[in-house]
């Protein structure tokens, strides 16, 4: 199944234009819309007993949503301009933190293009960024582009691959983008089990069942995230595919460690599912 319907996270970070062209490539490629979503954040209204600075408050409030509202509708119009003119655009602005906002739009989207994490601020272990909230919530693939970074479709795919379920998700998910591949990759680290029990060969051949030539690369002793984004670099791939891993535990969504570093880390853009 093609991507025919694109959310693109419309924040002001150093990835957006990079994010809304990679997002008006894939809809001229798949002939989707793209939805350009504004989240406000959580709005609180003002203490009852705050008196006459109720109406400041609310006209402060009033005039940050229209400046957010017209500098993302601005940002969205000049992605439009560079390249996606004869393509279905929209913008909606709904009043949640980021990721709770991406979620609740994109379980009815193919494919979701985050904020990518940022470097400058970490956030704890037992804390999500809203990508990270994105992939472990909506059921649906995302993509994270880093800052600077054309999505080249057609060029070289690093798969990762483990036999685990959320890699066969990923794998499935990319299946749009892999069939325009001029090569794909596919990269088993392994961990005390032999490429067979990975389940490898028989990954390739789902390939080619689908029309994708794949080749298997297998590399022991290295760390997942290593081991991968060597690859990516050594192959100068344009696009990385990998399962993204994380529970919920008291409330709260804890990511494991490949995929935390590949989020912040990956040179080329990240498709991810899980």
């Amino acid at each position: 199944m093609d991507f025919k319907t694109i959310l693109v996270d419309l924040a002001a970070d150093p990835a957006r234009d990079a994010r809304l062209d990679a997002a008006l490539t894939l809809a001229s490629l798949f002939t989707a819309r793209v939805i350009g979503l504004t989240a406000t954040g959580t709005l609180l209204d003002p203490f009852r007993s705050a008196g006459e600075e109720t109406a400041r408050y609310q006209q402060m409030r009033a005039d940050m949503l229209r400046n957010l509202k017209q500098a993302d509708a601005a940002a969205l119009d000049a992605a439009v301009a560079r390249r996606g003119r004869g393509i279905e655009i929209s913008h909606v602005v709904v009043e949640q933190e980021a990721g709770w906002a991406l979620t609740s739009r994109g379980v009815s989207s193919d494919l979701i293009l985050p904020a990518p994490p940022s470097l400058a601020h970490d956030t704890p272990a037992l804390m999500a960024t809203s990508a990270e909230y994105v992939l472990l919530n909506s059921g649906r693939p995302i993509l994270v582009i880093p800052p600077d970074v054309s999505l080249v479709p057609g060029g070289t795919v690093v798969v990762a691959w483990d036999g685990r379920r959320e890699a066969a998700r990923a794998m499935r998910d990319a299946l749009p983008l892999l069939a325009l591949a001029s090569r794909v990759i596919l990269q088993v680290v392994l961990s005390g089990a032999g490429p067979n029990e990975h389940g490898a060969a028989e990954a390739v051949r789902w390939l080619a069942d689908h029309g994708v030539s794949a080749s298997l690369r297998i590399d022991e002793g290295a760390s997942p995230a290593d081991s991968l984004m060597r690859v990516t670099r050594n192959e100068a791939a344009d696009l990385l595919v990998s399962g993204g891993y994380g529970h919920s535990r008291l409330g709260e969504l804890v990511m494991g460690g490949t995929t935390r570093t590949l989020l912040r880390n990956a040179p080329v853009p990240l498709l991810m599912s899980h």
